[in-house]
C-alpha cells in the first residue's frame, strides 16, 4: 500500500477509532485483573494516543508529501537506471502523447532517469514538465529554456506535483503569456533521506552538488530539446538555499536563481550531521555571505523572496542585500504577510516564473542553412583601425529601469544597485 493516498489514510483512521472503541469497551472488564488493570489501561490509553499521532502524521504527509513512499521514509531508494541518450532522444517515444497534450493545451509530465556518471549518486528518476509547445510541430526544431526546481526538506518531486500543482501553474502562466514555455526539471534532491544533505558534496558521503548540476544537466540535455545555455533554478525553504548556493558555485550552468524563504549557509543540525567533515574551508565555500565578502561575486541574477514574519528568511535577505556587489544582480521581494508554508510559497510562484521569463531567451532554433552554408559571425581584426560604431546589443536583464533599494518597498520585486 502506498504511503500517500486515501487508502493509507483510511486505514490509520480506522485503526485509531478501533483503539478508542476497544479501550472504552474493555475498561470495566479489566477490573478483574486487580492491580494489573492499571498497567493494561495505561497501555491502552498510550495506544490511543499513538494511533492519534499516526493519523495526524499520515494526514500531514498526504497533504504536503514530505515522503512519497515507504522506502523513502526508511531511507531506501531504488537504483537509477543507467542509459545512454542523445539530444531529443525521448521525442519519438513521447510523440503521440506530446501531440495530444499540445492540442489539449497542457504540458506533459514524464520521468527521467539520471545516470550517476560524475556524482555516483543513484536516485529515483527526476520528474520533467514539458510545456504544451514542446509538442507543437512548429517548435519541433527548437530548444527550450530550462528551470530546475528544488524542494525543501523533507520533500521531492511529489511536493511540487501534488502540493504546488506545478504542471497546472505552468500551463496557466504559459497560456496567458505570463511565462515563457519552460522545461521544468524536478530532481530527487534528498537522495539519502532522512538525512538532509543541503544539496552539497558531503565529505565522505553523497556528492549531491555534482548530481544536481552536472548529472541532471547532462541527462536533461541528452533526452530533451533543452537549451544548453544557462538554466534558471528555483527552490523553496532548504531548496531556496540550494538554488542560490548551486548558482553561486556553478554560474556557468545557472544564469538566474530564485530563493524562496531560503537562507545563506548550510544548516548544521541533527538531520544534516557533519556535512564537511569539520573543514572550515568547505563550509565557507558553501556560505553565500562569505563568498561575497572574500571572492568575486558571480555574474548571475538572484531573486530572494523573504517573509517578514519568517525572521530567518527575512534576516537572510537583508544580509544578502548588504553584502552583494556586482556583477551579481540582486533582486528582493519582502512579503508583508504569510508564513513559512506552501500557501505562501505557491502564492509567489507566478511572480517568480514571470521574473525568470525576463532573463531567459525564448525557444529558438538554429539558423537555417542555404546550400549547406550558414551565416557566420565576422570578427573584426583587432589590429585594424576602422572607425565603426559599436554594435547595439539587447541585455534581457535590463529590460526595466533600476528601482531604488528602499527598505519600505515590500510588494514588488526590486533590484539593489
Amino acid at each position: 500500500m502506498s504511503l500517500i493516498g486515501s487508502g493509507t489514510l483510511a486505514m490509520v483512521i480506522a485503526l485509531a477509532l478501533s483503539a478508542v472503541i476497544c479501550t472504552v469497551a474493555c475498561w470495566e472488564k479489566l477490573a478483574a485483573l486487580g492491580v494489573a488493570r492499571w498497567a493494561v489501561r495505561g497501555l491502552m490509553v498510550f495506544g490511543c494516543q499513538l494511533t492519534a499521532v499516526l493519523v495526524v502524521a499520515v494526514s500531514v504527509n498526504d497533504v504536503f508529501v514530505f515522503y512519497s513512499s515507504w522506502g523513502e521514509l526508511l531511507g531506501q531508494h531504488r537504483p537509477a537506471t543507467r542509459y545512454a541518450a542523445r539530444s531529443g532522444s525521448m521525442d519519438s517515444v513521447l510523440g503521440p502523447k506530446l501531440a495530444a497534450n499540445y492540442r489539449a493545451g497542457r504540458g506533459t509530465v514524464v520521468a527521467l532517469a539520471v545516470p550517476a556518471a560524475d556524482s555516483g549518486v543513484l536516485a529515483d528518476p527526476a520528474t520533467v514538465y514539458l510545456p504544451p509547445q514542446y509538442g507543437d510541430p512548429a517548435y519541433s526544431r527548437r530548444s527550450f529554456p530550462v528551470v530546475e526546481l528544488l524542494s525543501g526538506f523533507p520533500g521531492g518531486p511529489q511536493s511540487w506535483l501534488r502540493v504546488s500543482h506545478i504542471s497546472h501553474v505552468l500551463d496557466h502562466l504559459i497560456s496567458t503569456g505570463e511565462s515563457v514555455p519552460f522545461i521544468a526539471v524536478i530532481p530527487v534532491q534528498n537522495v539519502v533521506s532522512p538525512r538532509d544533505t543541503e544539496c552539497v558534496n558531503v565529505t565522505r558521503g553523497p556528492q549531491v552538488d555534482t548530481y544536481l548540476t552536472i548529472d541532471v544537466h547532462r541527462a536533461t540535455v541528452d533526452a530533451f530539446r533543452a537549451s544548453s545555455s544557462p538554466w534558471g533554478v528555483l527552490g523553496v525553504s532548504t531548496g531556496g538555499y540550494c538554488a542560490a548556493n548551486l548558482a553561486f558555485r556553478h554560474p556557468d550552468l545557472f544564469g538566474a536563481a530564485v530563493s524562496i524563504a531560503g537562507y545563506n549557509a548550510a544548516a548544521h543540525d541533527a538531520t544534516t550531521g557533519s556535512l564537511f567533515g569539520g573543514s572550515r574551508a568547505l563550509a565557507d565555500a558553501n556560505n553565500l555571505i562569505w563568498q561575497l565578502q572574500h571572492h568575486r561575486a558571480p555574474a548571475l541574477d538572484l531573486l530572494v523572496v523573504s517573509i517578514r514574519s519568517d525572521r530567518a528568511s527575512y534576516r537572510a535577505g537583508e544580509q544578502l542585500a548588504r553584502a552583494h556587489r556586482p556583477p551579481l544582480e540582486l533582486w528582493t521581494l519582502a512579503l508583508p504577510r504569510g508564513a513559512h508554508n506552501f500557501a505562501t510559497f505557491n502564492a509567489v510562484l507566478p511572480t517568480c516564473f514571470g521574473w525568470l521569463s525576463r532573463l531567459v531567451p525564448a525557444p529558438l532554433t538554429a539558423i537555417p542553412s542555404v546550400d549547406g552554408v550558414s551565416p557566420a559571425l565576422h570578427r573584426q581584426d583587432p589590429r585594424a583601425n576602422h572607425d565603426l560604431p559599436a554594435p547595439l546589443a539587447h541585455d534581457a536583464r535590463r529590460t526595466s529601469p533600476r528601482q531604488p533599494c528602499g527598505r519600505q518597498q515590500t510588494t514588488a520585486t526590486r533590484r539593489c544597485p
